[in-house]
This record gives C-alpha cells, structure tokens and sequence, in this order.
C-alpha cells in the first residue's frame, strides 16, 4: 500500500502549473501533433430506385431519421433521389462511361461523382472553338477536326519523343498538332478520331500548330466541351481521362435540382462562405480559379467541420455509456512520493500536464487524453504519476507498447522511477510484464494476478488485448506509441472492466504531431503536450556528411577516441541485408563485416536488427547497455525501446532513405545522459536533401514534424491506412491549418449549444451521412 507520509499537495501542483503558465513556456497555439491511425470513413455506394419506389441510400437500409428523432429532412428535398441515384439513371451518362467510372475510380452514385473533386489550381484556360485561321499566333482556341495521319520522331535529346498529328479541321484547314514524349497517343486515337483540341496556337515552319494540347474524341456531331475560361482538370487514368469524367460531371450538373443548404446561416456569414449548391457548381464549373477556390474553401469547411461534430458526438456518446472513476490524486499517496524522490524538479510542462491530468482522473467522466511529447521530453514520469494515482485508489493500472523491446525498457524506467519509494519492479510481487514470448507458465500467473488483483499494474504488449486478460478493478490504462495501433485496440483494452464504469485512458507519442493533424484526427482527446526537456541535457550536435567524403575516415577515428572514453556508438543502416534492388544501399550485415575487420577490429562491435530470435536481441541490447558492446551496428529496429545514457553518436548511413521523422526518433536514441552527443548523416544527397537540412537545422520535433507536413503532406507522414483516421476527400491538412482550427472551435461550440444537433437537422444528417452511426460503430470496433 502507499506510504503514509505526506506528499507534495495538489495545491504545490496547481501553483506550479499556474507558474508554468504564466511564464509562458509553451509556443504559441500549442505547436501541433502527429498520429499513426484514420477513421473509418462512410461507404459511398448507393442503390438506384427501386421500381415504382423512391431512391433509398446503400449505405443504410433503414429509414432515415433526423437527430430529433424524426424523418431525416435531407430525403424530402429534390436533390436526394439524384444524389443517391446509380450514374446509368443520369441522362446523358452512358452504360459504358458509368461502367468505366466505376471499374476505374470506384465511382457509383452521382455523389460519388460530384465528389471526385479537380486537382487544386489546375483550371486550364480553353479558347472559343474556332479554325486556326481565324485564331491569331498566341491566341486561345479550340479547334475541331479530323486526324488524317500521326508520325513520331526522335530528336536529338534522348528523353524527348515527339507525336505529331495531321489534323483536318471542319471547315478543310490543315493544324499540326505535337505531343511530347507521349508515344500512346497515336495508339488512343488513330486516323478517322474526330477531336477537339484545346490550346495556344503556334507556327512552324509556315503552318499552324499546337503544342501539347488538351485533347477530348467526340463521337459524330458531338460538340466539344464547353469553352469556359477555367476548366478543371480531375484525377484520372489513362482509360478514363479527365474529359470524359467532366462530361460525366456536366450531365449530373445538367440536371441537378438545387442543393438544400445544412449549414448554419450565422457561418457561412462568418467566414464569407457560397452556399451548398453554389460550392459544388463552383468548383466544377468555375467562372475563374477565384471562384473555384470560393467553393473549394467552402466544401473544405464541410468536411472538416463534420469530422469535428462526428468525433464531439461519438466522444459524448462514450460518456453517456459510461462513467468515470473520480481519481482524485491523494495527498501522501504513492502519486505524491514519486514526486517527492525526484532527483530533479519536473518541467513547467510536466505540472501543466499534471494538473490537466488531475482534473481530468477526478472527473465523473472518463479521461481521454492525449500526451505528445518531444524524444526525452519526460513522458514515462507522466504516465507513471497518472498510473500511480490509479494505485493509490485500490485499483490496477496497464501501460501498452506495441513492441517487448519498447514494453521492456518501459518496466526499466518505471523501475528506476520507482525504486526509491521501495518498490523493485523487475522483482516486485505486485507490478508484472505480459508479451507473448513468455512461457506459458508464467502467463497463467501473470493472468491470474491480474483477475485477483494481487498485480497492481502490469506492462505489456499486444498480448494485453487478448480474450483471456481481465482486470479486478482497472483505473488507468496507458498506450504508448499509439500511432501503432488502431483505435479498436485503444477500446478494447477500455472494455477491460466489467461493469458501467470506464478506465481513465491516457494515450503517447514520441513522435510530434502537427497540430492540424493533431486537433482533425484527435478531435475527440484532450490534448497535453510537453515540449520542455530535463534540465542538464546539452543539444544533440548534427551534422549532414556526403558518403563519398574523405571525411568518413575522420569521423571513424573520432569513434574511437569517445569509446576508449567509455562512451558508446550506433550505426544505422536501411537494410538488413544487401538487396539487388536496391543496388548500393547499405546494409547492417555488410556495415557489421567491414567494420569489425577494418577501422574497428580492436572494438567490440554488436549486431543488432529485427529477424534475430528474442533471445538474441535481447543478448545485444542488453551487452551494449553494459558497455561489453562498445559501437551497435542496427537497423531502425533501435528507433524506440533504447535508453542508453553512454551512447553520445550516431552515425545514420543513407540517411536520405529514411523519414524525417523517423530521422528525428534516431537522433533521439543519443544525448540521453549529460555529455555532448552527435548525430552525423551520412548520405550522397548531403549538399540538396531539404530533409537532411531540416534535421540539422532544429532539434525541435514538432518544428520538424510542421516541415515534414509541408514537405510530404499528410498521407505519407504516417500508416493513412490504420484504423481510425478518416479519408479526407478534399481538405489537405498540410494548407488549410487555419480552416482546421475554425471548423474544430465551431464544432466545439455547436456541440456544447445543441448536443444532438436537434436544432440543425440538415447538418445533422450530413454528420450522419459522412461519420454517423455505422461508421462510429465500425471505428468503436476496429
């Protein structure tokens, strides 16, 4: 049981938070944050009429109802049937377009289609139809005819091909027109395909010509497209290309009925937005680019202001279910000893985390947080203080890594926070470890410790999840790295408890977060972030070095030098092993062999990657942690789960081959302890790599984590496919921050006035329509 002294008191804690506070340490508007999963987003295939019925929608068989209760108001407008209507129903869209639409984009229904949005900013500019001689040279045009013969050339520079056309126009003039490095062409519309062609019109050599036109195939007297002076250009395949998809898009426009409007007047006065039906019209028949990005910036709205009420309705609907704990923290309770045997004060970030994790573990209703913090910002005395105030109430806490590595070096830290207060965790009876490797022995103890409440808390892997895992009394559930896992394993380790109340949940990430990213896909957690490291850590020296550089051999002598100092170095390389399609790429097996019989035959050089058995890593880690292994030759596999305070280099071999991210977590493993620390990228892009450069410009993750959302975008910055992050349609989170932040502050706000959206029906089943019922039950599931 908790000792019985008195601690420091919650009020010590809220006056320092206060502090923290005022002194202002955190930059402005919470620099941002950064996850591994997606919500599930709503199906988008609808059925057609049934004959002699109405359109109903495929995503959901059952009647429609509003959030008030009743019919949902969206059916009995005009637009309804057509936007659930199969593209067939759509005069002037024909079996095979729709055939192909389908096959190709997986487009089904006419508001699939209106939502296969233009590429941003790509509008082109298409001229009057007109014959070349009545265009002048640099003049607009668009020019219909017949093409008589193709011919292909080479030229002089090996990467250019050129396709040129003889076009017969309709009124009998003759226009070249000259396609570069598109070979296919001629193959796509032989001799006889009337076309229209779109273009700035040219001269060589005494005749009219079009360079590298846009190019639609008309069928018999088949008009060409509409000549308006922004024309938008969608994402296409070669089978299906961005002409026929507008075509397609001008029919369902053709015969639209107007939009109902689903968003309150007060915000789209607020923001200046179009209305509904103005936006889609907008966008895919813009007068000029400024009205398409007028819609684009209102459907960016939609999107993203649905995202923010689907996750404030599905997090109240988690509280009305369930309730909290009320973990109040104890003064003189296990919570306040830890405190207590620092010996080092905390951050001002970490008592501003404390104090919104009191508040939070004492409400009715259950913490859901998340804790984002830079690499050696002090996460894991965090998580232990939330765990241990879970311990002082009589109950079990479990913290969740998604590697034994990383559960390991959890059980050995909390070790080492805990071990003055007299509580020995790798020997202790009442704090366990659960992964899969371990035997199935001490399974069934470690399990039925759990059941009967012997073990107060318990550090594992996936193996946490199981069926046969049960809690006596669960009150504080922490996940670690939670961008590894989806959100179904973050409820299914909630649903631990067996009766109306819920853990308080409190999940990690070492890797920063842009704060667009953060606040769309964590709309629903609380967010605490602690961008403060301990006092007493010099910065990380990082320096970019060309492969080919004479200075490797330098930098080789250098290592020696700080190991004979006792010091410890890693070696990262991309690849286990040589790859042929990878040709050049370092490998660890081969980094290992060169080093161990050059420049470091007298070291003690260790091996380290992940297809060794457990038992073999573990070996490694644990001699390099003793100093018996001097520099470790690894893969990524070290990125988390290795606290070594004698590691002071790291040498990254290829570094181009790696994320920024990933590159920052690497650079983390070192300058753990008090001694200056480097961290050399070697790489044949040193001198133009913009990665490399962010890397040795800033120590600062979420700075990092803002310049690898910039460069990259949001879908490569982490698994777009784990379960729980949605598929945006048309927002992108790397340029539309500040639409973000409004649509989250406006959800916000209209979910506090109008929980259930009562009072805005039409929202309410746009919410239901994109992440309603099915889809929040599917994320709720995994």
């Amino acid at each position: 049981m908790p000792p019985g002294r008195r601690g420091r008191s919650l009020a010590v804690l809220a006056g320092r938070a206060s502090a923290a506070g005022r002194h202002g340490h955190r930059r402005g508007g919470n620099p941002g944050a950064y996850r591994a999963a997606r919500i599930l987003t709503t199906a988008r295939a609808f059925r057609g009429p049934p004959r002699g019925g109405a359109y109903t929608a495929g995503v959901d068989a059952r009647p429609s109802q509003s959030a008030s209760g009743g019919a949902d108001p969206a059916s009995a407008d005009p637009a309804w049937p057509w936007l659930a209507a199969d593209l067939e129903e759509v005069p002037g869209i024909g079996a095979r377009t729709a055939a192909a639409l389908r096959r190709h984009l997986g487009v089904r229904a006419v508001r699939d289609l209106l939502e296969h949005y233009p590429y941003r900013g790509r509008y082109r500019e298409v001229g009057p139809v007109a014959s070349s001689q009545q265009t002048g040279v640099g003049q607009s045009v668009t020019i219909v005819g017949t093409i008589e013969s193709w011919q292909t050339f080479d030229t002089r520079r090996s990467n250019l091909k050129l396709s040129k056309a003889t076009l017969v126009e309709d009124g009998g003039s003759v226009v070249d027109v000259t396609f570069f490095n598109q070979r296919w062409r001629p193959r796509r519309h032989p001799p006889g395909t009337r076309v229209a062609v779109s273009g700035t019109l040219d001269e060589f050599r005494g005749r009219p010509q079009l360079k590298n036109p846009s190019l639609a195939e008309l069928d018999g007297d088949e008009q060409p497209p509409d000549t308006r002076a922004a024309h938008p250009t969608y994402p296409a395949t070669e089978a299906l290309p961005t002409h026929r998809i507008a075509a397609a898009v001008n029919a369902v426009l053709d015969v639209l009925p107007p939009l109902p409007e689903h968003l309150p007047e007060e915000l789209r006065a607020r923001y200046g937005l179009p209305t509904l039906d103005g936006a889609v019209r907008g966008i895919h028949r813009p007068r000029d680019a400024a009205e398409a990005e007028r819609a684009r910036h209102r459907l960016v709205y939609d999107e993203l202001l649905c995202l923010q009420l689907g996750l404030q309705q599905r997090r109240a609907r988690l509280e009305a279910e369930t309730r909290g704990l009320e973990q109040q923290p104890q003064r003189g309770g296990w919570a306040d000893a830890l405190l207590e045997a620092l010996p080092f004060p905390p951050t001002n970030a970490q008592w501003l985390a404390f104090a919104e994790l009191a508040g939070d573990l004492g409400s009715v209703k259950p913490m859901h947080r998340l804790l984002q913090g830079d690499v050696g910002s002090g996460k894991t005395l965090v998580a232990a203080w939330a765990m241990l105030t879970a311990l002082d109430h009589g109950r079990q806490a479990a913290l969740m890594a998604p590697t034994e590595v990383l559960a390991e070096q959890h059980l050995r830290t909390l070790d080492d926070l805990l071990a003055p207060l007299g509580v020995n965790l790798l020997v202790g009876p009442r704090v366990g470890l659960l992964t899969g490797s371990q035997s199935s022995r001490r399974r069934r103890e470690v399990l039925a410790e759990l059941h009967s409440g012997e073990l107060d808390l318990v550090v594992g892997t996936h193996a946490l999840l199981e069926p046969g895992v049960w809690f006596a009394d669960l009150g504080v559930v922490v996940v670690d790295e939670q961008h590894r896992f989806g959100v179904e394993h973050r409820m299914r380790l909630r649903d631990k408890r067996v009766d109306e109340h819920a853990p308080d949940v409190l999940v990690m990430t070492a890797t920063p977060i842009p704060r667009s990213l953060a606040l769309t896909f964590y709309g629903d957690l609380d967010l605490a972030i602690l961008d403060e490291l301990p006092p007493g850590r010099q910065p990380i020296r990082t320096e970019v070095i060309h492969t080919a550089s004479s200075r490797r051999k330098k930098l080789e002598a250098f290592v020696r030098e700080r190991v004979s100092a006792g010091e410890r170095c890693y070696v990262v390389c991309p690849l286990v092993e040589p790859s042929e399609a990878l040709d050049g790429v370092k490998s660890a097996t081969d980094e290992y062999r060169r080093l161990v019989e050059g420049p470091f035959a007298d070291l003690d050089v260790g091996l380290l990657h992940g297809q060794l058995p457990t038992a073999e890593k573990d070996a490694v880690m644990d001699a390099f942690r003793a100093g018996d292994v001097q520099v470790l030759v690894a893969t990524s596999v070290i990125e988390v789960g290795l606290d070594v305070p004698a590691a002071t280099i790291m040498i990254i071999e290829d570094a181009h081959r790696f994320g920024l991210s990933q590159l920052h977590q690497l650079r983390g493993r070192v300058g753990r302890g008090g001694a200056q620390s480097w961290c050399v990228l070697m790489s044949e892009e040193a001198d133009d790599n913009p990665r490399l450069r962010a890397l040795a410009s800033t120590r600062d993750g979420f700075e990092l984590a803002e310049t690898d959302l910039e460069l990259r975008g949001e879908g490569s910055l982490f698994d777009t496919r784990q379960s729980g992050l949605p598929d945006l349609t048309i927002a992108r989170l790397d340029t539309d921050r500040d639409v973000v932040r409004h649509a989250r502050d406006d959800a916000r706000l209209l979910a506090a006035d109008d929980p259930t959206l009562e009072r805005h029906p039409r929202l309410a089943a746009e919410v239901r329509r994109r992440y309603g019922d099915d889809a929040l039950d599917a994320l709720e599931s995994g």
